[in-house]
């Protein structure tokens, strides 16, 4: 895993909204805990035991086998609506039987409404996608179809 230096600034916080860590591994715990005023933990498993819309970081270590589809409706669930979510995976190469891999996650993701807009490697063995609610146009973006021609 690479060193919280170099992978916590890069998860982006938003101040003063608390995070959710799920999964077994703690190595970001502190600094996200420091940076975000309040670290919640959960193993991971559906359903997901934290609170509704709550979460302005979530990260999520999906390394073992689970039900995907209704992870990422549960990682939806607790994430607050201007918040990230972080899923956590193995590379491909090192994909063990059982565990989802990046194209299942992408899939479940997407179906929830969130789209990924960024990907950081956490090490040789585990990257990790960012999802963020999908944007609804500008108020001062034109309507489609409506206007002078």
């Amino acid at each position: 895993m690479r060193t919280a230096v170099e992978v916590v600034p890069k998860l982006g916080f938003k101040t003063g909204m608390p995070a959710l860590r799920i999964g077994g591994v703690a190595t970001y715990d502190r600094p996200i805990e420091h940076l975000a005023g309040q670290l919640d933990t959960t193993g991971l498993g559906v359903p997901l035991r934290a609170k509704d819309g709550r979460y302005g970081l979530v990260l999520c270590f999906a390394l073992d086998r689970i039900s995907i589809d209704r992870l990422a409706d549960d990682l939806v669930r607790v994430a607050h609506p201007d918040g990230a979510i972080w899923v956590v995976v193995w590379k491909k190469d090192l994909l063990p039987d059982g565990a989802s891999g990046w194209d299942e996650v992408q899939e479940a993701m997407l179906q929830t409404g969130w789209v990924d807009n960024k990907i950081l490697s956490l090490g040789q063995d585990v990257y990790a996608t960012r999802y963020v609610r999908r944007r609804r146009p500008g108020k001062r973006e034109p309507a489609k179809g409506v206007g002078r021609f």
